[in-house]
C-alpha cells in the first residue's frame, strides 16, 4: 500500500491534465478553421441538411449554422489530433492509456485489499459475540459494485490493441461519423467530408487516401463508439443490488458512466 500512488498522486506523476488543457486550447484557438472546413460551399454536410430544409419545406441558413457547430463540437478531441505530427499522436495516447490503465489497477488493488479484512471496524474479541457492522456491510456491498465495474473495465485496457498514430483518431470520430449517418449521408460523402478536413487541417498521414479513411478510421472509429456504447449500457446491471436503494444506485450507475466516457476517449 506504501508504494502504490493514490489516484491523486498518479495523476501529479503522469499529469493527464496537461493534455486535456491541451485538447481545450486547441479547439478554441481552432474552432473557426474547423467551421470553416465544415461549412465550406462545397461541403457534403450542407447538402445533406438542405435537403432535408427542403424536404420540410422550409429554409434557414441558421438551421446550417446549428448543423455545423454540432458537427463541431463532436470533434474536440479530433481537432487536437489533426494538429499533431504522428509520432506526437502516439505518444498522447500512449501516455493516457498508461495513465489510465494504471489508475483503474491501483483502484483495484485498493478495494481488494479492503474486501480482504471482513474485521474492518468490527474487529473479534475472543470468545465474545460480536454484532453485524450495518455500515460496513453497506460499504462492502457499494465497493464489491465498484470492483465488478473496475474489473471490467481492467479487461478493456488489457485487451486493447498497440497504440499507434491512428489510435486518437479512431477513439474521437466515432460520434461524428454516427451523427453523419445519421444524416443518411453516403458513404462517398462521409469520406470526401474528411478528406476535406483532413487537408484542411495539413494531417500528417500520407496514406489517407479515400480507401484507408474507411477502413483504417472510420470503420474502427465506428467499431470503438459502438463497443463503448454497448459497455455503458451494461453498467445498470453491473451495479444492480437488492441491498442498496435505488437513489444509490443511480448516485453508483452516474458516476461510473462519467468514469468510463472519460477514460475511453484515449
Amino acid at each position: 500500500m506504501r508504494n502504490l500512488p493514490t489516484t491523486k498522486g498518479l495523476r501529479k506523476k503522469v499529469k493527464p491534465d496537461e493534455i486535456l488543457d491541451s485538447i481545450d486550447q486547441s479547439y478554441q484557438k481552432n474552432l473557426d478553421k474547423l467551421r470553416s472546413s465544415l461549412g465550406q460551399p462545397n461541403s457534403p454536410l450542407l447538402k445533406y441538411e438542405r435537403d432535408l430544409q427542403i424536404s420540410l419545406l422550409e429554409t434557414s441558413p441558421q438551421r446550417d449554422d446549428e448543423l455545423i457547430d454540432n458537427m463541431a463540437s463532436k470533434l474536440k478531441d479530433t481537432v487536437y489530433y489533426l494538429s499533431l505530427p504522428k509520432k506526437e499522436r502516439t505518444l498522447v495516447t500512449q501516455r493516457m492509456r498508461s495513465y489510465h490503465s494504471e489508475l483503474v489497477q491501483n483502484q483495484l488493488v485498493r478495494i481488494n485489499l479492503l474486501l480482504e479484512d471482513a474485521e474492518i471496524g468490527s474487529p473479534k474479541h475472543g470468545r465474545d459475540p460480536t454484532p453485524k457492522h450495518k455500515g460496513m456491510n453497506l460499504v462492502r456491498e457499494i465497493l464489491t459494485r465498484i470492483k465488478k465495474d473496475l474489473e471490467i473495465e481492467k479487461g478493456h485496457w488489457d485487451n486493447l490493441s498497440r497504440a499507434g498514430y491512428l489510435t486518437g483518431l479512431q477513439n474521437s470520430m466515432g460520434e461524428f461519423f454516427v451523427a453523419l449517418k445519421n444524416l443518411s449521408m453516403t458513404q462517398k460523402d462521409q469520406i470526401t467530408l474528411v478528406q476535406q478536413l483532413f487537408d484542411d487541417f495539413n494531417v500528417d498521414w500520407d496514406e489517407g487516401d479515400r480507401e484507408n479513411i474507411r477502413v483504417s478510421l472510420q470503420q474502427s472509429a465506428l467499431a470503438n463508439y459502438e463497443k463503448t456504447q454497448r459497455d455503458i449500457r451494461q453498467i445498470p446491471s453491473t451495479f444492480f443490488s437488492k441491498s442498496l436503494s435505488e437513489e444509490l444506485v443511480t448516485d453508483l450507475v452516474d458516476h461510473a458512466r462519467i468514469m468510463k466516457k472519460r477514460l475511453r476517449r484515449f
